[in-house]
């Protein structure tokens, strides 16, 4: 343990050093090396991590030697006073060791008759234990209950893994079987009846059918329980409880008036979300009769939104036209919400005819800008671009044209200008794509605009890229030295148009700012992708323009960056 505890603290000052030179490389602003310290320093954290857990358990096997150690020998003293004539009887109990210790001696024989009868647990000497495997595979120590042992009396059951006779010390009372709702009272295991008084022969059967006594094997489906490891908690079926009454269909949740509760619990909603799966259309239409009075709340309800859900969804076309016009004065507020949003993009999906659709579009006119700036609303707004029909979405359009940079420089709102990119008609997406030209020196150096403008050049489409860098022609330099913006100038370079990448070397190169842009954390990328896309020519050009600071390069990082692709592009100059 003491090497292992020195290992896993090396290992996390290692991690600590690597950290540290990760952010220095980024206040250099390498990012590169940046992202290589950071890496491995995860690496060594996660290394430390696992280091520290294996010492914790090797400590913890020592700790449960030493114990059972002690264990084993308190129990050798307990036979050794049961061979002179007293105390516990442990007839049928094996003491077995799950790790290096040696096994304990088997016990004496226990003599039969009259002295036989006479031994057993008299509460003056304390419990012996035992350890056994629990489910993870750690061996825990457990108390063994005293037997009865007399001349009547039937062999005790083998020790089992989890069974009742070896319960583990901190372990309570057995679960029973567990409601949907409220679950009945726990049961509890018989009292293990002393030597002073043996157990009558009724005993045993007036016992609950699921208490366990030492004198009857444990019943089918506990002992299967038992041998797994498990609890009946996990693997007893359950049953879905109301006001002391088990429901087991929904004709019986019709009848006692439980449905609506039901929607709003979260075992009784997926109790009613099985039965909708089973497509009968009686269920469905009972379930829909109970609830559709409780839309609004059920669609903003954590579990009740599911089920809202599941009637769209297997529900008929009438009944989803009367959830849309019960919600259509909310649905703005619904959308909003981070469990209603899901609800409305259902009603969006699953509507089926211009009425629906035409109602839908009604209720959500009115706000669509706050619909699309906020993180749940912004994904029903996409929604509606992608399932209604053209007539019925032209509102967002006419919107998001109108409101161009206000939409474009969001969050949230870069997303759905992207979508309607996609999903406009002809006439809409060239207004679109006008405004977002026309605005993209602004847009480009914003950190979500820039995005928009890269979506415009990821098209491929020369006439739409020359329409860009023609609005971004004379700032090439100054773009380059930005964050954002240099990510822009990079994709006009990667766009495969030689006249764009024309464009671009011969304002580069001719810029009074070129030393900086060699040095640059930004613009020292484009300069590298120039090399990399540009023409023997332009190459040329380059090599010329760049030469007389060569020797500066060698100082910088960025610097010897670009002496290496130049390299790798001119072998001549090495």
């Amino acid at each position: 343990p003491l090497l292992l505890q020195q290992l896993a603290l090396r290992t996390m000052r290692l991690a600590v050093l690597g950290d540290m030179q990760a952010r220095h490389e980024a206040s250099q602003g390498d990012f590169e090396a940046m992202r290589f310290w950071a890496g491995k320093a995860a690496r060594l954290q996660e290394g430390a991590t696992r280091q520290r857990v294996q010492l914790q358990r090797l400590v913890e096997q020592q700790q449960l030697q030493q114990q059972l150690q002690q264990i084993q020998q308190r129990a050798q003293q307990l036979q050794l006073q049961q061979a002179q004539g007293g105390g516990l009887s442990l007839e049928g109990v094996a003491l077995s060791s799950v790790v290096s210790p040696p096994r304990a001696p088997s016990p004496p024989a226990v003599p039969s008759g009259a002295a036989g009868s006479m031994l057993g647990y008299n509460g003056t000497m304390p419990m012996p234990m035992t350890t056994v495997m629990n489910v993870n595979g750690m061996p825990q120590l457990v108390t063994v209950m005293p037997q009865y042992v007399g001349p009547n009396a039937l062999a005790p059951p083998p020790l089992l893994l989890g069974h009742p006779q070896a319960q583990p010390q901190t372990a309570g009372m057995p679960v029973g079987y567990m409601g949907y709702g409220a679950a009945p009272a726990p049961l509890s295991w018989e009292e293990t009846p002393s030597s002073s008084s043996p157990p009558p022969a009724q005993h045993a059967a007036q016992a609950s059918p699921d208490a366990w006594s030492p004198d009857a094997s444990p019943p089918a489906d506990k002992a299967a329980v038992w041998s797994k490891g498990g609890d009946a908690e996990s693997r007893a079926p359950k049953r879905l409880m109301f006001r002391g009454r088990e429901i087991r269909s929904v004709e019986e949740a019709s009848e006692m008036g439980a449905l609506l509760e039901l929607a709003h619990d979260q075992n009784g909603c997926r109790f009613l979300q099985d039965q909708l799966d089973l497509r009968n259309r009686a269920h469905v239409d009972t379930i829909f009769e109970a609830v559709k009075t409780d839309v609004l709340p059920l669609s903003s309800d954590p579990f009740g939104n599911y089920l809202i859900q599941k009637l769209l969804q297997y529900g008929t076309s009438a009944q989803r036209g009367q959830l849309l016009s019960a919600s259509a004065a909310e649905m703005v507020n619904i959308a909003l919400n981070v469990h209603g949003t899901r609800v409305v993009q259902k009603m969006v999906e699953t509507a089926d005819n211009s009425e629906q659709t035409s109602a839908l579009a009604a209720a959500l006119e009115e706000r669509v800008m706050e619909l699309i700036r906020d993180m749940n609303g912004n994904h029903v707004v996409q929604r509606c671009l992608a399932s209604l029909p053209a007539e019925h979405s032209a509102f967002i359009f006419e919107r998001v044209i109108a409101e161009c940079v206000n939409v474009a420089t969001h969050r949230h709102g870069c997303c759905v200008l992207q979508r309607c990119l996609d999903h406009a008609d002809s006439k809409h997406r060239e207004l679109l794509i006008s405004e977002i030209v026309c605005h993209a020196p602004k847009l480009v150096v914003d950190p979500f605009g820039n995005y928009v403008v890269q979506y415009i050049l990821e098209l491929k489409q020369k006439e739409r890229t020359h329409a860009v860098v023609q609005a971004l022609q004379g700032g090439f330099a100054e773009l380059s030295l930005q964050k954002f913006s240099s990510n822009v100038i990079e994709k006009c370079l990667k766009s495969g148009d030689a006249e764009v990448v024309s464009m671009v070397a011969r304002e580069l190169t001719s810029a009074r700012s070129l030393s900086t842009l060699l040095h640059d954390p930004f613009a020292n990328y484009v300069m590298q992708t120039l090399l990399t896309v540009s023409s023997d020519e332009e190459v040329a050009l380059l090599v010329e323009k760049i030469t007389p600071h060569l020797p500066s390069l060698r100082s910088t990082l960025y610097g010897k960056r670009i002496q290496a692709k130049l390299l790798r592009r001119c072998p001549k100059l090495r």
